[in-house]
């Protein structure tokens, strides 16, 4: 089949801010003009601050049962996450739902409160929660990144039932991950799903790939739909089906390789090509059956296509009952794991590939300095390096902040720093004919930039296809005029799965 060739995505202007702290005691008002009192700062989150918070009635509170997350106006993730809770998290809607289903609890937060407040003339907007207790990969860690198998299996039924109650509502969560998984305050046998800033409305029309949104997510789990920059409901499956992997396994093939992007996600896409030889290396001998059933299920599940939720439930089901538990049990945390050796991984929380800056100033000499693309090396899919020049005699080590505020947050970048030296002056030659000197002549360096030098984003791959994009026609410097012109030949799109033959 053919697919449409992706282009890369335009660079952000922008960078995600990290807030300034907030003094503990604050007072912040709500838009039904209910205020609300800070407590102290509990975490930082992606793009913001999460502060423990309580009701306000003119006293200082005894207990903190909510959390606050707050964020500057300029960026959006909590905007994202805001709305959707106010749209869906209603609380009678999400009790409805968990009647409907017979079920004890279900994981998924409410909406409390939300609205705008300034502090030292910043404008923030914060979101009022429930409280939680600690996340999933924090006890993963603590527990030499193992949980025992019937802990899994009733970790993700839980996990399935709040997906069924997003996707309902026509959403997907696509960051399903330890970090995201936290367990309630009184029981800790109930896990809510948080962090609702990547959430968006599913496709279900034309498999249509976004390069703004290509490989959204935390690089370990992302779907191969999502690397495509297409949300659907299969990809939230396939990122819980990772995630049991390594909660079961200790670690994910591709772990070691999460700095290479179109790397990881060919390593997923090879994986389903042969789903038993990928959970073999995974395990490194053998597999727990429901694994092997879960993934073999999801394989069958078309882009988009609502997925029977029935039977993943009973793969996990009937997996509890092989090792004599129930699906509502007890969730035990500390046991024994499997023997199985595991490769050296990184030990520090799975971060989303979106990284922040640390302010969103300007440079005033940001138009000395232009980022220029090595066109030797845009024809290498694999590679998208952009070269960030300085000239010595423009600028010194506060240029080169101020350089680094300015680049896309999105990227990764090699910064390379040399030194300029001066050519020793050639002796003027006996030659017959002398050339007259020039005076103040300017040196001036040019630079020829091609027409992608402003599109960085990560390359986009697809399988099986012809959406690879042909050499780009690099023309001469002296017809600078030609270089304007871009010659990407592209295919029509087509509606079919990009990862079903």
């Amino acid at each position: 089949m053919c697919a449409k060739v992706v282009k890369r995505a335009p660079r952000k202007k922008g960078a995600y801010k990290l807030p300034d702290p907030i003094s503990a005691g604050e007072i912040l008002t709500d838009i039904a003009k209910k205020q609300w009192i800070l407590g102290k700062s509990i975490g930082i989150g992606g793009f913001g601050e999460i502060y423990s918070g309580a009701p306000y009635n003119g006293k200082g509170p005894k207990d903190y049962p909510n959390v606050i997350k707050i964020e500057p106006h300029g960026n959006g993730p909590l905007f994202v996450e805001m709305h959707f809770y106010m749209r869906n998290a209603k609380p009678d809607e999400i009790e409805s739902w968990r009647r409907k289903k017979n079920l004890p609890a279900l994981g998924m937060p409410k909406y409390i409160s939300s609205g705008s407040h300034e502090y030292k003339n910043t404008k923030y907007r914060f979101v009022v929660m429930d409280r939680y207790g600690t996340d999933l990969w924090k006890l993963f860690e603590a527990n030499n990144r193992r949980f025992p198998e019937h802990t899994v299996y009733k970790v993700a039924l839980q996990i399935i039932h709040v997906l069924e109650y997003i996707h309902h509502k026509t959403y997907v969560h696509a960051d399903i991950k330890g970090a995201n998984l936290l367990l309630d305050l009184k029981s800790q046998n109930q896990v809510y799903l948080v962090d609702f800033g990547l959430a968006s409305h599913y496709t279900k029309g034309e498999y249509k790939l976004d390069p703004k949104k290509a490989h959204n997510g935390t690089p370990e789990y992302t779907s191969r739909d999502a690397h495509m920059g297409v949300p659907t409901m299969r990809g939230d499956f396939e990122i819980l089906g990772y995630n049991m992997i390594q909660w079961l396994s200790g670690t994910l093939l591709w772990e070691k390789n999460l700095s290479d992007i179109v790397h990881v996600q060919k390593q997923k896409e090879k994986a389903f090509d042969n789903i038993p030889e990928f959970l073999k290396k995974s395990f490194q001998g053998s597999v727990p059956g429901p694994i092997l059933k879960y993934m073999t299920l999801l394989a069958s599940v078309k882009y988009n296509e609502t997925p029977n939720y029935e039977k993943f439930i009973k793969i996990l089901v009937d997996g509890l009952k092989e090792l004599s538990h129930k699906p509502d049990g007890k969730l035990e945390f500390k046991g024994k794991g499997s023997d199985t050796p595991r490769n050296e991984v990184q030990k520090s929380t799975p971060q989303r590939l979106k990284k922040l800056v640390d302010g969103s100033r300007k440079s005033p000499r940001s138009k000395l300095i232009k980022p220029t693309v090595n066109l030797n090396k845009l024809n290498n899919l694999d590679d998208s390096t952009v070269d960030i020049v300085l000239d010595k005699k423009r600028g010194g080590v506060k240029d080169i902040k101020e350089i680094l505020e300015d680049i896309d947050s999105d990227e990764e970048y090699d910064i390379k720093i040399v030194k300029k030296t001066r050519k020793p002056k050639v002796a003027p030659s006996n030659s017959k004919e002398e050339k007259s000197p020039v005076r103040n002549r300017r040196r001036i360096k040019r630079t020829y930039v091609d027409s992608m030098s402003d599109q960085s984003e990560p390359e986009v791959i697809s399988k099986g296809t012809r959406s690879r994009p042909t050499a780009r026609k690099v023309m001469s410097p002296r017809s600078p005029r030609n270089l304007r012109k871009a010659v990407i030949d592209s295919e029509t799109a087509s509606d079919e799965d990009m990862f079903t033959t």
